[in-house]
Order: structure tokens, then sequence, then C-alpha cells
């Protein structure tokens, strides 16, 4: 930390005295854009590369942005459907440079473009080819800007920002993740997850671009998922000219965080971007550390005017310390009194993972009616987990490894490709975007573990020290006999616009199929009465939006999901269940300030049947062993309530990003048996890990005098309480809290400095994980970082 302090302030140092930055006198640039049929183009977003001038093109094509300071620049035009241009620009103090921009449409769909409120487009998220104000879901996208200003380094920072969305712990690597009430998977499973699209799941890192939440069932989309909804990362792609970046971040608790992004152009066709990270960093609890590296290439080539491919690969390593918190079986309001640094488990205890992907895109438009995209990835991802669960014994206020030493080896192997078509026409006076696709996907995970049960000894509760023994062993892969899940789907949907574009109907379908099963391979020998299990299933989704007045619409929709459930006959379940989900959505979706500003209110009501619980046959036994445990699928549950969410810009240069949330939920069934004690019933009860209120406020304001390229931030987030147990106790209640962040930066030419305060006030919450224990929070901490474009 000395070294970065003596390398940050010099720097500073040398920014301050390398201008006149109070007295110096400004420039102007303005002109008018024209689209490919050279004719006025509206919502065209202008601005000047790192820096933090920016505006869009009125409705007729001229833009203007004034007060920049003297210098060199390059002016950046980008909009959904056309090719985003870099043009050179030279500012000149007290003259008006004039730059006319003519556009040339674009061979595939953007991802990303930096849009605001409801005219943004979510072609992975939604797979439709159209902005939020037509689409009847509810879809929130955390985009690259808010990213860098909240330097947001984790998949929870990013949701942070969501309404809605919580996580409770994480299980090594893998955050657990609550929507709209619901978890969308435990343990890192991917079926609830997405990279650009299709199937893959993989830690956050730099090469995310923005992160997409689909709120609500998704099964027309993607087959079988958990109704709660699903996460998509857009991954960083060549930009189309020659850039370099450095950036460092450095912060409390060791965190020490270089990275890399830089592209060019490699001929005429070629283009390439390479993003690259390391990352080391502690935390506020002793003991508990991660590191990665990450390397991620893109190549694009365009092959012709209406033909071009994408390809993408991903290197990460990662490893971080599993800290279940306090220990297993210690209420919350014993926790509260005891140090929050406190670390129970092995130093040892860690989650070690390998993740290697590949990935094609291919795009191709057949006219200005049709366009095909297929994408292809393959992923490989290796886990390691060495894990211990540190329980309270209340008899001698004291902390034992009763329930076991566990150790985990996985690997997860993710096929996946999707087709889609994509159509835009006319019959009489209905406009159709039609979108019809098939996709498959293949997950193999052969797991194997060996655990120890039980371990003797103790430690004590308020000062815990224990030595680094590791009594299991690493276990062996059985690659002769290999699980795997084969999922396929057909899906159509079409967004039909009838009076004059005032209503708009979504209606479609889906078909899909999966198939569970081992394959046995070289001495492995099947057995005589093995049957693979099938299921299909069919999907429906309807919907509408209808524009009241201009720029004022109504929304509403009915679609169901399912997931499929692996048999598991050792526990009880040779037949199982798919879990099936339904919603029903409703609300309005409000664009203001010339379509700066979005606004959407939803109501939601969502269900779910068929939900998993184990039965514990011997309360004495270890929670790592699988025998102890057999399934019931009772499980029925309900969540419903409002959403509102803001997005965009009051001002050219100021900022909003805001979301509230409040809902319950509610278990219409559900019994579970605990070894020889009676039954639990537990109906009418609230699902644990779910505040049932949320609210985030995130606002930057960017000087354009004074101090131009000063900018500030504030955040606010708002959790309501949130029950820590299945029996709802007021013991083991979250309380309420509101953390805030604040943040300053700034940007002279090439050079951008920022900081930011997470948790300003030092607020102490903690978090329920998967077993019941809770885990203390991130502390106060202060983030740094210098990037240099070179």
């Amino acid at each position: 930390m000395k070294r970065i302090i003596k390398f940050t302030l010099p720097t500073l140092l040398l920014i301050s005295l390398s201008g006149p930055v109070f007295s110096q006198s400004y420039g102007v640039v303005s002109g008018t854009v024209l689209n490919n049929q050279n004719q006025p183009e509206e919502g065209v977003h202008i601005f000047l590369v790192q820096s933090p001038f920016g505006t869009n093109s009125n409705s007729d094509g001229t833009y203007e942005m004034n007060g920049i300071p003297p210098g060199d620049y390059l002016l950046a035009v980008s909009k959904v459907g056309f090719l985003e241009q870099q043009i050179p620009l030279t500012i000149t103090a007290n003259e008006t440079a004039t730059i006319d921009v003519s556009l040339a449409q674009s061979t595939f769909q953007l991802d990303d473009v930096t849009v605001y409120g409801q005219k943004r487009k979510t072609i992975h998220a939604t797979r439709l080819n159209a902005p939020l104000e037509l689409t009847p879901l509810s879809v929130n996208i955390i985009p690259k800007e808010l990213l860098m200003q909240q330097q947001a380094i984790s998949l929870e920072d990013a949701l942070r920002n969501v309404s809605g969305v919580s996580k409770y712990g994480s299980y090594g690597l893998s955050d657990n993740i609550n929507i709209r009430g619901f978890d969308i998977g435990l343990a890192g499973g991917p079926e609830n997850y997405r990279i650009n699209g299709v199937m893959l799941r993989t830690p956050y890192s730099d090469y995310v671009e923005e992160v997409q939440v689909l709120k609500g069932p998704a099964s027309i989309l993607y087959g079988d998922v958990e109704p709660g909804g699903i996460i998509n990362y857009v991954t960083k792609k060549p930009l189309g000219y020659q850039h370099a970046s450095f950036e460092l971040k450095v912060g409390q608790y060791g965190l020490y965080r270089p990275s890399i992004d830089m592209g060019g152009i490699l001929g005429d066709k070629l283009n390439y971007r390479l993003n690259t990270v390391y990352e080391t960093s502690e935390s506020s609890r002793d003991e508990v550390a991660n590191e990665q590296f990450m390397i991620a290439p893109s190549l694009s080539w365009k092959i012709s005017d209406q033909t071009s491919v994408i390809f993408e690969g991903l290197l990460m390593r990662n490893e971080a310390t599993i800290d279940w918190g306090m220990p297993v079986g210690l209420s919350l309001q014993r926790a509260k009194q005891l140090d929050p640094t406190n670390f129970y488990g092995y130093p040892d205890g860690t989650s070690e993972g390998n993740n290697n992907m590949i990935s094609t895109t291919f795009t191709h438009r057949f006219s200005d009616v049709w366009s095909v995209r297929n994408v292809i990835a393959y992923s490989n991802q290796k886990r390691l987990l060495h894990d211990v669960y540190p329980v309270y014994n209340s008899v001698n206020d004291s902390v034992e490894y009763s329930f076991g030493d566990y150790r985990e080896l996985s690997r997860t192997n993710t096929f996946s490709n999707f087709l889609d078509i994509n159509g835009n026409f006319t019959t009489g006076s209905m406009r159709h975007r039609v979108m019809a696709s098939f996709d498959v996907s293949r997950i193999s995970r052969p797991v194997a573990f060996n655990f120890v049960f039980p371990i003797d000894g103790r430690t004590s509760i308020t000062n815990p020290s224990w030595l680094n023994t590791s009594l299991s062993s690493t276990p062996i892969l059985n690659d002769d006999e290999l699980p795997f899940t084969l999922r396929t789907g057909f899906n159509v949907q079409d967004l039909i616009s009838l009076m004059d574009d005032r209503l708009h109907v979504l209606i479609g379908g889906r078909f899909s199929q999966f198939t569970t099963g081992t394959k046995f391979r070289e001495d492995a020998q099947e057995p005589a009465d093995y049957e693979d299990t099938e299921e299909s299933k069919f999907t429906p989704r309807l919907g509408f939006t209808y524009e009241v007045v201009e720029g004022t619409s109504l929304y509403g929709s009915y679609a169901e999901s399912f997931s499929s459930v692996a048999p598991s006959p050792g526990r009880g379940l040779t037949d199982p269940k798919p879990l099936i989900g339904d919603q029903i959505e409703f609300g309005v979706k409000q664009s203001l300030l010339n379509d700066r500003l979005g606004i959407t209110i939803s109501y939601f009501d969502l269900n779910r049947k068929n939900v998993l619980q184990f039965d514990i046959i011997d309360t004495n036994g270890s929670i790592s062993d699988p025998d102890n445990f057999r399934a019931n699928q009772s499980g029925e549950h309900s969540s419903s309530g409002i959403e509102l969410d803001i997005n965009g810009k009051l001002m050219d240069n100021w900022q909003v990003f805001s979301a509230f949330s409040y809902f319950k939920t509610e278990v219409i069934n559900e019994v579970v048996q605990n070894g020889n004690s009676e039954p639990i019933d537990y109906a009418g009860f609230e699902l644990p890990n779910n505040p049932n209120s949320k609210f985030s406020f995130w606002t930057q304001y960017t000087l354009k005098s004074g101090i131009p390229g000063l900018s500030t931030g504030l955040g606010v987030f708002h959790q309501g309480d949130m029950f820590g147990d299945r029996l709802n106790t007021e013991e083991n209640t979250i309380e309420a809290f509101t953390r805030i962040d604040a943040m300053l930066s700034y940007q002279y030419k090439n050079v951008m400095l920022r900081f930011n305060v997470q948790n300003l006030s030092d607020v102490d919450t903690f978090q329920r994980s998967i077993f019941g224990s809770y885990v203390p929070q991130m502390q106060r901490r202060v983030i740094g970082s210098i990037a240099v474009k070179l």
C-alpha cells in the first residue's frame, strides 16, 4: 500500500500541474447525423471517448456539445442497427468544430450501446430485436458505465442495483441468488445463467461488459430453468478501432487488481480485443481471501457486408476461502455479540476453480427483413472444494467440527448451441417482429467426494484457533460413469404491432425436451434395468404493451416455466417431477426527457410447485453425508409484490439509477421430517433470505465548468427486515439497514482517477448461508484506481 501511495500522490500532483485547469477556455463540437438513406437520424449517441461529454442527436439529426477543454479527442457515434464509428477530433479554445456523420448499417445486432431509458435493447436476454418499451417483460440492465462508476468487482456488487434480487451467502466460487423470492440454482449450476444468451456460468470478471437480469419464468426462451429469472452476461467484443488502456485498482483489505483492455485492427476485415486481469484480495474477516487470474481474447471477422463472425475465449483461475461465517446452529442474536472478524473454518478450506470457454457467434443478414444468428459455445470447469462445517455447541458455548471434513472434486463440461432466425415485416396494417429458434445443450458433471466424520476437537467461540489439519483426501473422478443432462427446444414468438404502433401483442410458445442419465464407458457395467429419464413440456407466453399517451405504456404478460429434477435413487427420488412455475405481471413503462430517462412500475404474482426438499434421517449424522437425506417434492411456494426501476440521464452530465421492490413470499405447502422428531409444516411462513423491501439509488454528476472532468457519485442501498430461518423467528431476523457509498473521480485527457468508499457509515449486518449460519458482511472499504489510456 505504501508503494501505491508513493505512486499515486506524484501522479495527482503531475496532473494538477500539467495545465491551467481553472482558467482555460473551452470549445464546441456540433454537426448533423444522417442514416444510410441520407435522412436525419434521431437518438444517435455521440460522445467523446474517455471523457464525460456526450449527447444524443435531435429529431433533425443535429447535435451539439460545449464546454470542452482544448485537446485531441475521439468522437464516438453509435446506435443499434448501425456500425459504431470513431472520428479523430481537435478542440480549439473559443472555436466550434463541425463534424457531420453518415451512418452505415450494421450486419449484426449490437448487444450493448450507450442508450438510456426504455429505448435500450437486450438481444440476448429477450431474443427480441425491439426496445424495452415494446416488450412486456421485466428486464434490468446494469450497464458498463454503472459498473465502472461503482468499481464493481463481483456479481454481488452489480446486483445491488437491481430490484427484487438478493444474495444469501456463497458456496466457494458461486454466489447463491434469489430473484423475486426464489433461488435460481445452488452450488454453481449453470441452468439459470447465460453468457451472450447461451447456457454457461463462470465467475464474474472483466470480460463482462454489462449484466442483464430477466425476471420471471424464462422457459419459453431457455427451456427448463428456475422460475425466478435468469442472469445474462454480455461480453466485451472487438470495437473496430485501435485502443489500449491500463487500470490499477487498490484498496483496503489487500485489494490489488491490475487490468488491461486493448484492441485494434488486424486488416480490412479482422478486429481483435484482449482483456486480462489479476486480482488478489483479503476481507474484513480474518483468514478470508481470494485470488483470480483471467484472460479473455476475442476476434471479429467481417466476411462481407451481410456476414460476420465473432470468436471469443476465456481462461480463468480462481481460488477463494470457503466462509460459512458464524458456526452452524448459532443464533443471530448470539452472533451479534461476537467479533465479526472471527473466522471459524480451516485456513486451507478453499474452493479452487479452472474455467475454460470458447464460443463462436455467426450472424448473417439476408435482407432488411430476415437475419440469422447462431452461437455455439463449449466450457470446461473444474472445481476442487475442501470444506468444513464449524458447529456451535450450546452446552459448552464452544465450536466443534462435528459435521465433518469434506472434499469434493467435480468437472462440468457444457456444450451449448442456439440458432435464431429473426424477421421484421408488415402484413396489412400489422408489423411483425418474428423470432424462431432451435437450441441444444449438454451438461456432463461427474462428482467425487471424500469426507471424514466425526472430527474430535473444540475451540473457543470468542477466540477461535485451529490447527490447519487436513483429514480428508482428494477424491478421484470416475470417468467411466458420466452423468449428463441433454436439453433441446424449439421456440417461436411474434411481437405484433397494431393501431399505428400503439398496441403491441407478444405471442409465443416453446416445446422443450430434456433427458437425464448416465453414460457408461470403458469398464463400467450398465445395469440391466437402466433407462434414461426423459421429460417434455410446452410452455406458452402471452403479453401486450399499449401506449396510452406518447411515452407512457401499459403492459401485461403471462408465462410458465419448468425445471428438470435429476433422479437420486440413493435418496429415494427415482421418478422426480419437474419443478413448474407460472407468473402474471402487469405494469407501466414511462419514457421522459426525450427518452433519456426510463421508469417502469410493475406488479407480479409468481408461483412454483414440486420444490425439492430433503428429510434428515439422523439428526446426529453429518450434513456432508448424502446418504443421511431423503428427498421429497412437497414444496409449493408463492411470491407477489411491486417493483419500481428508474434509469437514465436527467441531463447529459447527470446520471441516475434507482430501484425499489416490496414483495412477500409464502409457503403454500411443505412438510419436512427431521430425524425422529415430529414433521415440520412450513405452510404460512415466508421463505428466508428475502427482504420484504429493498431500495437502491445511485447518481453521478460531472462538472462541465469550474473543474471540468470532476465527477461525484452517491449511492444509498437499503434493505428491510429479512427472516433468517424457516420458522421466521424474531431472534433470527436480520434487521433492516441502510448502506451509503460515495465516489469521486477526475479525468484529464487520457488519465482517470477514481476513489470509492463502500459502506461509508460502516454498517454491521449479516447474510444467511444455505446451511443457516450467519455471515458478517464487508465493513467500510476504500478503493482507489488510476486508469490510463495508452
